[in-house]
C-alpha cells in the first residue's frame, strides 16, 4: 500500500505543524542510519563539515561530538525543517560552531572548496537531476575531501511500491556509484544493510586532490 500524496511530501519539504511532526517522527526514524553515515565520514579534529538537507538536524547533533569538528553547516530548503534544527542545536548555534542555512544542494551558498567532509542522508529521492547536486557538493568540497551519502536504493523493490514515484525516485546503488564518478569522485566505501523491511546503502565519496 503507497503512502498517501500528502504525508510523501512532506516527507520531501516538511511544511506547518503536520510537517513539524513528522520531521520529529523522522528524527527517530532515521537515527541508526544517521549515526553509520556520521561514522563513515571519518571526521577530524578542525573539520569544516556539511549537512546537505540536515531537516531535523539530529546528525548535526551527532557530528559535534565526534573529534572535535572545526564548524559545523546545515542546509535545507524547508523553513520548518530549519526551526526543528534550531531548536534541537540551540548551544551549537549560540556558541558560533554551527550555522544553519536555507537554499538548494544544487545552488548552494558557500564558495568553492568550503567543506572538509560533506553528508547527506534521504535527500537523493528527491533530486530531479542528480549530476547537478553531485557537481554542486564536489565544488563545495576541498581536494581529497569525504562526501558520504546514504539512502534506500532502487535495488529495494518494496521501496517502489510504498512511495509514490511522482514525489520520491529510487536510484540503484550502481547508478549513484556512476553519477558520483562521473561528477569527479572516488568511491572509498560502501555499505548496505538489508532486513526484513528495506534496504539500506551508504556510499563514502572522495574528491580527488588532482581534480
Amino acid at each position: 500500500m503507497k503512502k498517501p500524496q500528502f504525508i510523501a511530501r512532506q516527507g520531501r519539504q516538511p511544511s506547518g505543524l503536520f510537517g513539524s511532526l513528522v520531521g520529529r517522527i523522522m528524527s527517530k526514524e532515521t537515527a541508526a542510519a544517521n549515526n553509520i553515515a556520521t561514522a563513515l565520514l571519518n571526521v577530524s579534529s578542525g573539520d569544516r563539515v556539511l549537512d546537505v538537507g540536515t531537516g531535523h538536524g539530529a546528525a548535526l547533533a551527532t557530528l559535534a561530538t565526534l573529534n572535535d569538528p572545526g564548524s559545523l553547516d546545515g542546509l535545507d530548503f524547508s523553513s520548518t525543517a530549519l526551526k526543528i534544527a534550531q531548536k534541537k542545536n540551540r548551544s551549537l548555534l549560540r556558541s558560533g560552531r554551527l550555522h544553519l542555512h536555507e537554499g538548494m544542494s544544487d545552488d548552494m551558498p558557500y564558495a568553492d572548496q568550503s567543506f572538509d567532509k560533506i553528508l547527506t542522508m534521504h535527500t537523493i529521492y528527491f533530486w530531479e537531476d542528480a549530476a547537478a547536486h553531485f557537481k554542486e557538493i564536489f565544488r563545495v568540497l576541498v581536494p581529497g575531501g569525504r562526501f558520504v551519502i546514504g539512502f534506500r536504493p532502487g535495488d529495494d523493490t518494496r521501496a517502489a511500491s510504498i512511495f509514490p514515484n511522482n514525489v520520491y525516485a529510487f536510484r540503484t546503488i550502481a547508478d549513484v556509484k556512476q553519477l558520483l564518478e562521473k561528477a569527479g569522485f572516488r568511491i572509498a566505501e560502501t555499505e548496505r544493510r538489508d532486513d526484513r523491511k528495506s534496504i539500506l546503502s551508504w556510499i563514502a565519496a572522495e574528491r580527488l586532490s588532482s581534480n
